[in-house]
């Protein structure tokens, strides 16, 4: 009777835990979209800043009288700001939380956005942008902490793939809106609307935003420990092989889609209101390339597709070279070959930068700030070298995607050789700091 009883009062119990649990599960959900918006409003303004402003080049150069090279400037020290900002935002939200460095960071992002929308002269752009650079490498590096303090790790890696697929979509949606605010209402607007989105993403952090990393999970500051962590990791070759195969294609990527901003305008006579949709298709061979990258890995694995990643690159960037000696001027060939870079080297940057974080597993935050920094850095660097080799054709820009693959194809079989295919084979696709530039 009493086994009955106990029974009988389980059952009665199963409903009310049945709806208790069904009301966690609610909750927990909506949490999971309250931070998955938070962290994508976050992003937006960060991922838009490079590339919205870009068709807007020709017109920035009229307006202040200013060269190819000083008008490209303006991207080149936007990622030195990025650069130089991303490693310090980690270990300073590790010891003092993650909203408060956020605050400061959209802070700066905000003034910068000021400044440029603005600026009566190149001086005072070039400042806003180093600004917004500097708060910019904030957004990326405390939204992808706020991504693992916010959900489990399973989740998170749920989380991401969700942002990694449409963070893409509006980066390459960026330039045709720059494009059309351009034409419409002047290369101004582009940089009122990277204002917009900043100060919107400031107010939702300042009011909606809780604190994400407890107090009894936060660490001191420590310079000596950090600083031996980045020893370690300066001083391991197989690492510093992924970051240079990770940030050679980055920045050829980059460096072709600024230099064409003005080469195909400017020289080659196409519309300003056509070029944005060119720029659209290079960001989409990037998008696709990001979209199908799981897809690709789930069926073909990992050292397969990082073999056929590398033979899209490597055909998309010999295509770019050819069609620059024998089709110097047709903008179209010249892009096709580039889509094809950009996809392949999506897929190659999406598989190693999350190999390059397991070189080190005890380090984790030192290599994703290194990858991350290392990475806008050479584009800076690469992009500055574009400006400078700037001639009005398109040979500069060939002959440095040419050079992005004599680097990288060397490395890639120098690296797999010493670490062997198993090994990549074993190791985990998650990519939680790949998120945007």
């Amino acid at each position: 009777m009493k086994k009955l009883k106990g029974l009988s009062s389980a059952l009665s119990e199963r409903p009310r835990f049945s709806k208790v649990s069904k009301l966690k599960n609610i909750m927990n959900r909506r949490t999971e979209l309250k931070y998955l918006f938070l962290i994508l409003v976050i992003f937006i303004a960060a991922c838009i800043e490079t590339d919205i402003y870009l068709p807007a080049f020709p017109d920035m150069m009229n307006w202040f009288s200013a060269s190819e090279g000083a008008i490209q400037g303006l991207l080149t020290w936007n990622f030195v700001g990025i650069c130089v900002s991303g490693p310090l935002y980690g270990p300073i939200s590790d010891a003092f939380g993650r909203k408060k460095p956020l605050i400061v960071s959209l802070g700066m992002f905000l003034a910068g956005s000021l400044i440029t929308v603005f600026a009566q002269n190149l001086d005072q752009m070039l400042w806003g942008r180093i600004l917004q650079g500097l708060g910019s490498g904030g957004c990326f590096t405390l939204g992808t902490a706020i991504i693992f303090d916010a959900f489990q790790k399973e989740k998170a890696i749920s989380a991401t793939t969700k942002l990694n697929t449409i963070i893409p979509l509006i980066m390459a949606g960026a330039p045709i809106l720059g494009g059309y605010l351009n034409q419409s209402f002047g290369f101004r607007s582009n940089f009122l609307t990277i204002l917009i989105f900043v100060a919107v993403s400031l107010f939702i952090c300042l009011f909606f935003f809780e604190e994400t990393l407890p107090q009894e999970k936060r660490t001191k500051l420590q310079v000596k420990s950090a600083a031996n962590d980045f020893k370690v990791a300066l001083s391991n070759l197989p690492f510093w092989q992924v970051t240079l195969i990770v940030s050679i294609l980055f920045s050829g990527y980059i460096a072709f889609l600024s230099g064409t901003a003005v080469l195909f305008v400017v020289e080659f006579g196409m519309s300003k209101a056509l070029f944005p949709f060119i720029q659209g298709a290079i960001l989409g061979g990037w998008v696709l390339g990001s979209l199908f990258l799981n897809k690709a890995v789930s069926k073909w694995g990992i050292p397969k597709v990082k073999k056929i990643g590398t033979s899209l690159t490597v055909a998309g960037g010999l295509i770019v070279s050819v069609m620059s000696v024998f089709f110097s001027r047709d903008p179209y060939l010249l892009t096709t070959g580039m889509v094809l870079y950009s996809f392949g080297a999506n897929w190659m940057i999406g598989l190693y930068f999350p190999e390059g974080m397991e070189i080190l597993p005890h380090i984790k935050g030192v290599t994703a700030s290194l990858l991350t920094s290392v990475r806008l850095l050479a584009a800076a660097l690469i992009v500055g070298l574009s400006s400078a080799l700037y001639n009005g054709t398109i040979y500069p820009l060939a002959a440095i995607i040419f050079g992005t693959i004599a680097i990288t194809l060397p490395t890639v079989l120098f690296y797999e050789k010493r670490q062997g295919e198993s090994t990549s084979e074993n190791r985990p696709l998650s990519t939680p700091t790949s998120i945007g530039h």
